[in-house]
């Protein structure tokens, strides 16, 4: 029975799949496509791996077997939310990818790289210092601490925003790549920050950083998608992902005799092997949800969770009694069995929430706002601004959809869209204009040499003797003015006879 449910999921991720490929709204810039990368590789290929090869040792980390009707109920609702998923995203969303360069708004990218300098030196050094202090003995990692009742991770001594501003580099270096035009040197900052990260045994935010500049890459090229070089590189991306997280980068940190603190972490030992690791392992933390929600707990979260976004910003050090996790926590999935580094999904967390209608109603609500920020850029001026936030959301939303919450998807944008709010302020604060300022200047311009243009022509032929209402008596006196009188007066009468006869 279950072979016969992974089936049915493979021939709607590929039909869905084909359908999409086929069509004009096709592009690596459209966020169906990173969604239909992460359903299918996570709730698709990966459990049929997982089925054949008998790999349980997620499970038995976790402390739970699941029913085969909690694995067909989470390949049957991982299914539906991807298909609400789509609906809704590519019908909100169905423009095909415009690329729209104005003069106005390549100059206005000119006159914000001149000052991009100055967002380097204000955001760059910040991340810098968030980035090696993740080695030594005394990280800020040091005072982690995780609650065995929720494997929440909690900071005891260190400051949270302290750990997270090494990911302004993401942003920085994307952004310093495509502003140089991505000459070699360009991209000396994003290798450093790729290796340097690669060591900490964290994958997620060199990985990002290196699609965020693939992303302004094919932008800058009119590129709907990448060439075989690009593709190439991506599998050479995708093998060094794995390979840093067989071993968490100790052999980075050794050859760049890098040390770094012990830090909690719990892994199976079948962890090493390519898909099998927990960085892909939604299925089964999706599974261990349908086994405690609602059968176990016997209620849902009702989104409740989503809370947390108020109380996340403020540090323990300032809040001693600030709750662990969520604010309002009406389901403890510890009491169930270990779930330690789990994530839940988009799908998983409309299931958390309120079961077959959550997975509905979430999975609509991020399709439909993510179709929506998708049109909104194909539709509206590529200005430097919207290509930057864009390019930079889109490389976020791998990690959106694999944790499926609200605080995860708002700490990232927090963190990353930092260093384009700095540039922002920065630009406003020079009395930098927009590109609508800069087209508007340029439109006036125009208008003022047509002007000019169509008086000077205007002169020209009244010069030359075109007929004109005002000048028609002078150059008719002029033209008399030679004659003798009575072949003038014989003229006139002429002239005056003519005019009646037009005139009645």
């Amino acid at each position: 029975m279950y072979l016969i449910v992974l089936g049915f999921s493979l021939l709607c991720f590929l039909g869905v799949g084909a359908w999409f490929l086929r069509s004009p709204l096709f592009s690596l810039f459209h966020p169906f496509t990173t969604y239909l990368a992460f359903h299918g590789l996570v709730f698709v290929i990966r459990p049929i791996m997982v089925h054949f090869a008998g790999h349980d040792a997620i499970s038995r980390v976790y402390q739970f077997t699941p029913s085969l009707s909690d694995k067909i109920t989470v390949i049957a609702a991982s299914n539906l939310g991807f298909l609400v998923f789509a609906l809704c995203c590519l019908r909100v969303g169905n423009l095909p990818m415009r690329f729209t360069p104005t003069a106005a708004i390549a100059e206005e990218r000119r006159r914000l790289a001149r000052i991009f300098g100055w967002v380097v030196v204000l955001a760059g050094p910040p991340a810098l210092y968030s980035l090696s202090r993740s080695f030594g003995a005394d990280n800020i990692y040091t005072g982690l601490t995780l609650d065995r009742q929720t494997g929440v991770a909690i900071n005891t001594i260190n400051n949270g925003y302290v750990v997270d501003l090494q990911m302004m580099a993401v942003t920085l270096c994307a952004l310093i790549a495509w502003l140089m035009r991505f000459r070699l040197y360009s991209l000396l900052p994003l290798a450093g920050f790729a290796l340097t990260r690669a060591g900490t045994g964290g994958r997620g935010p060199f990985v990002t950083a290196i699609v965020a500049t693939g992303l302004f890459y094919l932008y800058d090229r009119r590129q709907k998608v990448p060439r075989l070089g690009l593709l190439l590189a991506a599998v050479a991306l995708l093998a060094a992902f794995n390979m840093v997280g067989a071993d968490r980068g100790a052999t980075i940190r050794q050859v760049t005799g890098l040390e770094q603190g012990a830090r909690i972490e719990e892994r199976p030992e079948e962890d090493q092997f390519f898909l099998y690791g927990m960085d892909f392992a939604n299925m089964e933390f999706f599974e261990y949800l349908v086994y405690v929600v609602p059968q176990r707990s016997g209620t849902y979260d009702y989104f409740l969770d989503n809370l947390q976004v108020f109380t996340e910003p403020i540090p323990r050090i300032w809040w001693s009694e600030k709750p662990v996790g969520e604010p309002l926590r009406r389901i403890r999935l510890f009491d169930y069995g270990f779930p330690i580094g789990m994530t839940r999904s988009l799908p998983g967390e409309g299931w958390y929430a309120l079961g077959w209608i959550g997975v509905v109603m979430w999975c609509a609500l991020w399709g439909g706002l993510l179709g929506k920020a998708y049109r909104n850029f194909v539709s509206r001026p590529q200005t430097t601004w919207r290509v930057a936030c864009y390019m930079i959301l889109v490389s976020t939303l791998i990690v959106g959809f694999r944790d499926g919450s609200l605080l995860t998807m708002a700490r990232t944008i927090g963190v990353y869209f930092t260093p384009i709010a700095v540039w922002f302020v920065i630009a406003r604060l020079k009395g930098l204009p927009s590109a609508a300022d800069i087209a508007g200047a340029a439109r006036r311009a125009a208008s003022a040499v047509r002007g000019v243009a169509a008086a000077n022509a205007s002169d020209v032929r009244d010069a030359a003797g075109a007929p004109g209402a005002d000048t028609r008596p002078a150059r008719r006196a002029d033209l008399l003015a030679g004659l003798p009188p009575a072949v003038r007066r014989r003229r006139l009468a002429l002239a005056r006879a003519g005019a009646a006869d037009s005139g009645g």
